[in-house]
């Protein structure tokens, strides 16, 4: 199965897997930041997840660290037995694993994707793809990025 998606498609669908996941499972207010929107500065976390399926590809997403203390407070109801940062880090790992299941959702209902364990972004570390966008929360800046690539047919081996 070949699939063949647009740009525009793809970031419309992004924004609006990445606003329903926020909106739903993190009770977070989001907006569409500006296509001027500058380069995201400060102390940020992130992750990035690739998948495979009927397509291939990666997403991944940065946020600033206050504001993903506060998504994760939001989603654990307050603060867990391992801190503040350990929240942090636990919540964007799941942040890209329910964005990503959305997105592939949006794009295919019918295709079966698999999605590898998400993995930290290293410190400093942004995302990139073909696809960028910015979301503004309350308080900070999400930029989420992501780049789809057709898979190769698998052979069987019989």
């Amino acid at each position: 199965m070949s699939l063949v998606f647009d740009r525009p498609l793809l970031s419309e669908q992004l924004t609006m897997a990445a606003t329903e996941v926020l909106e739903t499972m993190f009770f977070a207010s989001v907006d569409t930041a500006s296509d001027e929107a500058e380069s995201p500065v400060g102390d940020r976390i992130g992750a990035s997840l690739d998948f495979h399926g009927a397509c291939a590809g990666r997403l991944a997403l940065s946020l600033d660290r206050a504001t993903a203390e506060g998504l994760a407070s939001n989603f654990f109801g307050g603060v867990g037995e391992g801190g503040a940062e350990e929240d942090s880090q636990s919540v964007m790992v799941e942040l890209t694993n329910m964005v990503c299941g959305a997105m592939l959702s949006h794009l295919d209902r019918n295709s079966i994707f698999c999605l590898d364990t998400p993995k930290q972004l290293e410190p400093g570390q942004e995302p990139t793809g073909e696809i960028v966008r910015d979301l503004s929360l309350e308080d900070g800046l999400l930029r989420l990025a992501f780049s789809l690539q057709e898979s190769a047919p698998k052979v069987d081996a019989h």
